[in-house]
């Protein structure tokens, strides 16, 4: 009767084992997961990666295209076109026959 409590124990505490290892498992695999460092996260952080870029290429670009009409401005080299169409835009003169239109 000792050895099939014996028995009864090792079996109990196998089991008890398995069930614990098993749980860890669980727990740490759905942290892999859905964690905060997990893999949807990381694909999150990947998608919000990639619109920054796109907006920082967008970005750059305005950027030049403004360096460019400003560099335009400047006196060393001096654009009457863009001196005008500037004078145009912030005093508001327009001949009679003239249209004027204003890109943003």
């Amino acid at each position: 009767m000792k050895a099939a409590s014996k028995n009864n124990r090792n079996l109990i505490s196998q089991f008890l084992v398995t069930l614990f290892s098993f749980g860890v498992f669980i727990y740490f695999g759905f942290h892999l997961m859905h964690g905060d460092r997990g893999y949807f996260a990381l694909r999150g952080v990947n998608q919000k990666l990639a619109v920054a870029k796109e907006k920082h290429g967008h970005l750059l670009a305005e950027r030049e295209v403004l360096e460019n009409r400003v560099k335009l401005l400047r006196p060393g080299s001096l654009d009457p076109d863009m001196l005008d169409e500037r004078v145009r835009v912030v005093l508001g003169f327009v001949d009679p026959d003239e249209r004027v239109l204003i890109e943003e």
